[in-house]
């Protein structure tokens, strides 16, 4: 996961001019309810990225490598954009599908259809919960990620 944000943030570096570091990835297991999953969060204005490993852990025994990665990758772009200040959720998803088509080309590239017709691509009987930027999973565990924003320490050596 380390590997795949640092691509997510060159991407967004590259393609916006905007950056941002010291932000932490924890997953966390939020479950499905009712056919529905919430992918990932970014709780503004802090640093924290959480990841539902439920949907994860789906992915990774129904879905080939190819499919995780873009899974993976398309969370971390959508919550990254967050974390850089985009606060409403379509713009949000905008901004994500546009960096996608971009950076992948490819309109058939499974991080381009996950952005343009949303984790329903890989997942077609559930659908996505967004929940509200306020809104943590208190009294989860939350099992960080270490070294997930590498270029973080450059900015105190």
């Amino acid at each position: 996961m380390p590997e795949i944000f640092e691509q997510v943030k060159n991407d967004v570096r590259n393609l916006t001019g905007r950056q941002r570091a010291g932000l932490t990835l924890g997953l966390v297991e939020m479950g499905m309810y009712r056919g529905a999953f919430i992918g990932g969060m970014h709780f503004s204005p802090g640093t924290d990225i959480v990841m539902n490993k439920t949907p994860l852990k789906i992915l990774l025994k129904q879905q080939p490598y190819e499919i995780v990665w873009a899974y993976t990758y398309h969370i971390l772009l959508h919550e990254y954009i967050h974390s850089l200040g985009v606060l409403n959720e379509q713009q949000c998803r905008e901004i994500t599908l546009r960096i996608s088509e971009d950076v992948f080309k490819d309109a058939d590239h499974p991080a381009v259809l996950l952005a343009r017709k949303g984790i329903g691509a890989f997942f077609p009987d559930l659908r996505l919960i967004y929940a509200p930027p306020d809104l943590k999973p208190d009294g989860i565990p939350i099992e960080y990620i270490y070294d997930f924003d590498r270029a973080s320490y450059d900015y105190y050596s």
